[in-house]
């Protein structure tokens, strides 16, 4: 258990460093950075108490916040997404998600078929995009501008994501 703690610690560290450093600098046509951050909530051990989730991931947002002076607007997503996250894992894997958390994310990623995966995946970054962009423009007159810079910026982090995430579970192996 206490490497469970310790690897999720590691992740916390080294996700939000990445972050923070590296791919909030990255600015692909000007405006468009991957958000490889999602990779901590996406793979998150499920057999981890729900309120201490949320609690790590308000705090995750936070830090997010503070490199990229964004006064909040990560942190409400993160703690979204993260509210939300149990509620999309029944809705794509089904009967499949076991509640309790008696199987570990990876083994959902091994044992599911191409097509969760990529839901799954696609679902969380769209919702967290959305919820940021929607909290960043702070305007309904510009519904067009959030909604494109949530597609494009949902496709460039779930390609860094996937990739990440399958780099990840291969290690683990």
């Amino acid at each position: 258990m206490n490497n469970l703690y310790f690897s999720i610690i590691i992740r916390f560290v080294m996700l939000v460093l990445l972050q923070g450093l590296i791919f909030n600098r990255f600015d692909l046509f000007g405006t468009y950075d991957p958000y490889i951050c999602l990779v901590f909530i996406l793979i998150f051990p499920i057999k981890i108490n729900r309120i201490a989730f949320l609690i790590i991931c308000f705090f995750f947002g936070i830090i997010l916040d503070l490199f990229s002076n964004s006064y909040g607007i990560n942190a409400a997503a993160c703690l979204s997404i993260a509210f939300l996250r149990p509620f999309i894992l029944n809705f794509v894997f089904g009967s499949f998600f076991d509640p309790h958390g008696v199987k570990m994310m990876k083994h959902y990623f091994n044992d599911s078929s191409i097509y969760q995966k990529i839901i799954y995946l696609f679902t969380i970054i769209f919702i967290h995009h959305l919820i940021l962009f929607s909290l960043e423009i702070f305007s309904i007159n510009h519904f067009n501008l959030i909604f494109i810079k949530t597609l494009n910026t949902s496709i460039l982090s779930f390609i860094f994501c996937s990739t990440f995430i399958y780099l990840l579970v291969q290690n683990e192996k």
